[in-house]
């Protein structure tokens, strides 16, 4: 369905909205909406948000990712948020992060979204969203970016990159902001056996021949087991080997690290 036939609602549309989505959580108690911000992670920090803030872009121009790589301008196809939660394990709340965005994923574009280890949502072997977990005086910030709406991508990125619009999802970025909302809200109540267990059932990388990098260089092979918690057993020509997750990072494509928006210049 094109955009056309689905308009999508303007910025004042979105106080309103995005309040009564919060009014309903428990971990999620206010939300912060600019208008456009380089990046709500950064934002995030330099304004001393507290504990339960959702602070939420309408254009994200200069996004990142895990490890400094860019997320690029989405312009208003893309969503971008960073939810500041109380100071959790970085392991914890990456695995959280990963199902709640892939869980907001599903409500449009059904089964097709899972994870890639360790929280990137992949649909088709592309990437759809990107989660970034930092740490902040006594504070743990939670960036989510998702493509909504782009129909196509730069070519150096059209290889690796989808969008819930390319999923065939017609939807608002408003409605997958709501979903999210309630999705990490969602997460945060839940203990870490049912994430451990809801992640392992949205896994994409098991199965898979993957290069990693870590500590002592490059290291490639068949993923046989992921623990979001803790690594990666991985069959390498020589022998199993467990890669750990502090210190392990999957290889980017050849083609570049942006995985959003349509400005390849951002």
């Amino acid at each position: 369905m094109s955009d056309r036939m689905h308009p999508q609602r303007p910025i004042e549309d979105w106080p309103d909205v995005l309040e009564a989505a919060a009014s309903a959580c428990r971990h999620v108690r206010r939300v912060q909406l600019l208008r456009e911000t380089a990046s709500t992670q950064d934002h995030a920090r330099a304004s001393g948000a507290s504990d339960g803030t959702a602070v939420i872009a309408f254009r994200q121009t200069a996004g990142r990712g895990r490890l400094g790589r860019a997320w690029a301008d989405t312009a208003h196809e893309g969503i971008a948020v960073t939810f500041v939660v109380g100071d959790r394990s970085p392991e914890s709340l990456a695995m959280r992060s990963a199902v709640a965005a892939a869980t907001a994923a599903r409500t449009f574009a059904g089964d097709a979204p899972g994870i890639k280890w360790p929280n990137d949502v992949v649909a088709g072997g592309r990437k759809l969203a990107g989660v970034l977990v930092e740490r902040s005086e006594g504070r743990a910030l939670v960036g989510i970016g998702v493509n909504v709406l782009q129909r196509s991508f730069p070519a150096e990125l059209a290889q690796h990159a989808t969008s819930l619009a390319l999923l065939g999802a017609a939807c608002d970025r408003l409605d997958v902001l709501t979903a999210l909302v309630a999705a990490h809200d969602a997460t945060l109540e839940a203990t870490d056996d049912d994430i451990y267990r809801t992640y392992r059932g949205l896994d994409r990388m098991c199965g898979n021949r993957v290069r990693f990098l870590t500590p002592d260089g490059a290291v490639e092979g068949t993923v046989r087991d992921v623990d979001p918690l803790h690594g990666l057993l991985v069959d390498t020509d020589a022998g199993p080997r467990f890669l750990p997750a502090a210190t392990t990072s999957v290889a980017p494509p050849a083609s570049g690290s942006r995985y959003g928006g349509s400005n390849a210049s951002s």
